[in-house]
């Protein structure tokens, strides 16, 4: 054991010079006087840290996310049992005294960690209600719900590497943060969709084997890890290749339906058939976007920038086409993005740029019979709804999912309205636990409080 990394910190043990990455941060629950780390080093051990009081907003702005530093000045204690989410025998316990420099980026130090836990390990850590990370295999679409008590949330259905089912309750406060669960981003990936979260609660309920989430939980798409790729051969083997396209028929709805409904559609997915009736811009149906999350970015010179990431040498560019669909009952605008436009152009939209006919060729979307799969957003200007395509096929090849990776860069900048962000990823593994339970919770949800972090 190398007593001067992450493996040797033990409670009131020496305290050597570490140099980590900082792999996660949040703020646990009832606890807003305290701000807890993930932090990897580069044998890909990994150990939380906390800070408390008056120290937070110092340390915070001192530590960023996948940033490498050399820290010193710090004591070890004891897990919490309330916020602790790892397995490692110590927690580090930084404040005042503490000295964090940043050093330049280590890529032998991984960017990503989880304590994985097996089938068992989470059926143990459920009886006392213990914190799990856990990976899965997504099996249908996100589902978005409420409790008795009003309270809402989404259900993912998955299956993990034992190929067992199990259902993951993501509470508001992290189903609605970009950062914690890029829902866009899941909901537009090309299958196998993979997740892998941390922080969960692990319940039984009835007998039944349920996760939630914690204040201590992030969502990760596709990371690198062993477990991924056995759920990739998993998929690859299984009838489950075609689950995009046999979505359950009562999704499919008439625009009719979707435009008399009320509020409580909003951000759901649904299928509509119909045609593209109408391009609303063909000025405006692409934008300059970041390469690693797919966000806006601003030209600065002959560089480029972006609120995330930083500073860019380039940047991509991606469909954004303002549309109207129509069917026999009714019209509907819509956005639609890269995913979709690239599944009906059957080009990307860097190769649309290069072409001389650009009307044309949007004009070659129109008056064709389609299958939509859109997300409902509000029109706040019209006061009513409009919506998002995230997958989009032609009736007569509607079991064929183009999707091309080509994305070179551009020199041509653009607006808004970003699509998912990706996340780049190494891992580190371990072995660990997860968080609370969920899906049959129309009657008990509203108990399984998040109280993790």
């Amino acid at each position: 054991m190398d007593n001067n990394g992450i493996s040797g910190l033990r409670p009131k043990g020496p305290a050597p010079v570490l140099e980590v990455r900082v792999i996660r941060k949040w703020v646990p629950k009832y606890r807003e006087n305290e701000l807890h780390f993930v932090f990897v080093d580069e044998e890909g051990m990994g150990i939380q840290a906390f800070v408390k009081g008056k120290n937070c907003k110092t340390l915070d702005s001192k530590l960023c996310l996948q940033t490498c530093y050399q820290i010193k000045g710090y004591g070890c204690t004891d897990p919490d049992n309330f916020t602790n989410t790892l397995t490692h025998p110590a927690t580090m316990n930084l404040g005042n005294a503490t000295i964090i420099t940043s050093i330049p980026d280590n890529e032998n130090i991984p960017k990503q960690y989880f304590e994985l836990a097996t089938r068992r390990r989470m059926e143990v850590q459920a009886k006392t209600e213990g914190i799990v990370d856990y990976i899965g295999l997504l099996q249908r679409r996100i589902e978005d719900k409420k409790t008795h008590e009003n309270r809402p949330y989404v259900v993912l259905s998955l299956k993990d590497c034992s190929n067992q089912d199990i259902t993951v309750a993501l509470w508001e406060e992290i189903a609605t943060v970009k950062s914690r669960f890029n829902r866009a981003e899941i909901e537009a990936g090309a299958a196998p969709v993979i997740l892998a979260m941390t922080g969960l609660k692990a319940k039984t309920y009835y007998g039944t084997l349920q996760l939630s989430s914690t204040s201590a939980t992030h969502v990760y798409l596709n990371p690198q890890t062993v477990e991924t790729e056995t759920l990739k051969e998993m998929y690859k083997n299984s009838d489950m290749q075609n689950w995009e396209i046999t979505t359950p028929t009562d999704l499919e709805v008439p625009i009719s339906h979707l435009l008399q409904s009320n509020a409580s559609i909003i951000g759901k997915s649904f299928i509509i058939r119909g045609k593209i009736t109408e391009i609303m811009s063909y000025n405006d149906w692409h934008y300059t976007a970041c390469p690693k999350c797919r966000q806006t970015v601003l030209q600065t010179g002959s560089n480029w920038f972006c609120v995330d990431d930083g500073n860019l040498d380039k940047a991509v560019c991606m469909y954004r086409i303002p549309v109207k669909i129509s069917d026999k009952t009714g019209t509907i605008t819509g956005t639609i993005f890269d995913r979709a436009a690239n599944q009906l152009l059957q080009q990307t939209c860097e190769e649309a740029l290069t072409k001389q006919n650009l009307t044309q060729q949007l004009q070659s979307m129109e008056n064709k019979e389609a299958k939509f799969q859109i997300q409902v957003q509000p029109d706040l200007k019209n006061r009513s709804i409009r919506c998002t395509i995230n997958n989009a096929n032609y009736l007569h090849t509607e079991t064929t999912y183009h999707t091309s990776t080509s994305t070179p860069p551009i020199t041509t900048p653009q607006p808004v309205t970003p699509p998912p962000k990706g996340q780049n990823i190494t891992s580190a593994k371990r072995s660990l636990v997860m968080l609370e339970g969920l899906e049959a919770t129309t009657t008990k949800e509203a108990r399984v409080d998040d109280t993790t972090n």
